[in-house]
């Protein structure tokens, strides 16, 4: 199932959704069916009007599950009615998935009858088994939802977390000469690293990172230009790296242009 190009980021989650929501779907036009209209399932209307409504409600809950959630689980693509992620992973609280409790009781219950009888229909038995199948499929979709709560993309709609600043670096101006010819054949590069620095500070300043610790970093990184073109730099750049190893989602694009300056 192709996935819309603004939830491709969640693509992973939402392929499990669809997939579950197709296995429901199998169990609606196929299981279901089979063992109400073509077995033995008829024998229900032998029995006391009490216990025939139970196996008639354990075919109803479990079918209109299959409908409903075959249905739902695939419909994030319906840019009409879920304008975003985030409305789709939390409309998926009103379903059948999140009322797991009042199903597991409804059919322990079913269990309990179906065992007390001498000689229980053969498709009330499959009912039964096909039931507990679709409650494992809704755990599965409890737990993909909170899986999908956990990405960018729908803590970024819930104003959870920022969005992301192109981290992008211009690492500066690289100029020189080549001397040919001569006693010193050698390249002279002249490096322009403040931008580094610049880019690195506003990164660190602009990050999620708790503040006194903020504080400590911007203090290490204006340490390393001080110290650059000096025997000392090395040994700033692996203080600055040791207060920042928690954070390298936010420093490591600056990395590779840092260690150029490491004489």
């Amino acid at each position: 199932m192709e996935i819309r190009k603004d939830f491709e980021s969640a693509a992973t989650f939402l392929h499990r959704l669809a997939g579950i929501g197709q296995q429901f779907s199998i169990f609606n036009h196929d299981d279901w069916p089979h063992y109400k209209n073509e077995e033995d399932f008829e024998r229900i209307y032998r029995l006391p009007e009490n216990q025939r409504f139970q196996f008639e409600k354990l075919y109803g809950d479990g079918r209109d599950c299959a409908i409903f959630m075959s249905s739902q689980l695939c419909s994030f693509n319906d840019v009409g009615q879920f304008p975003s992620l985030s409305e789709y992973v939390d409309c998926l609280e009103n379903t059948w998935a999140y009322e797991h409790e009042s199903l597991q009781a409804f059919i322990d219950r079913i269990k309990v009858l179906s065992e007390s009888l001498t000689n229980t229909p053969w498709a009330v038995k499959r009912m039964i088994e096909l039931f507990d199948k679709q409650l494992r499929l809704l755990a599965s979709v409890r737990q993909t939802v909170e899986l999908l709560r956990q990405t960018n993309l729908y803590k970024i709609e819930k104003g959870e977390v920022p969005v992301e600043r192109d981290s992008s670096i211009n690492i500066g101006q690289i100029t020189g000469k080549v001397n040919i010819n001569s006693t010193d054949n050698s390249t002279n590069i002249a490096f322009e690293s403040s931008p580094i620095f610049a880019s690195l500070t506003d990164a660190i300043s602009n990050s999620q990172i708790e503040t006194a610790q903020k504080v400590q970093i911007l203090a290490q990184v204006d340490a390393m230009k001080q110290a650059q073109g000096t025997t000392g730099f090395l040994q700033k750049y692996k203080d600055f790296m040791q207060n920042a190893a928690n954070h390298m989602t936010v420093v490591s694009p600056f990395i590779p242009a840092l260690t150029t300056l490491i004489g």
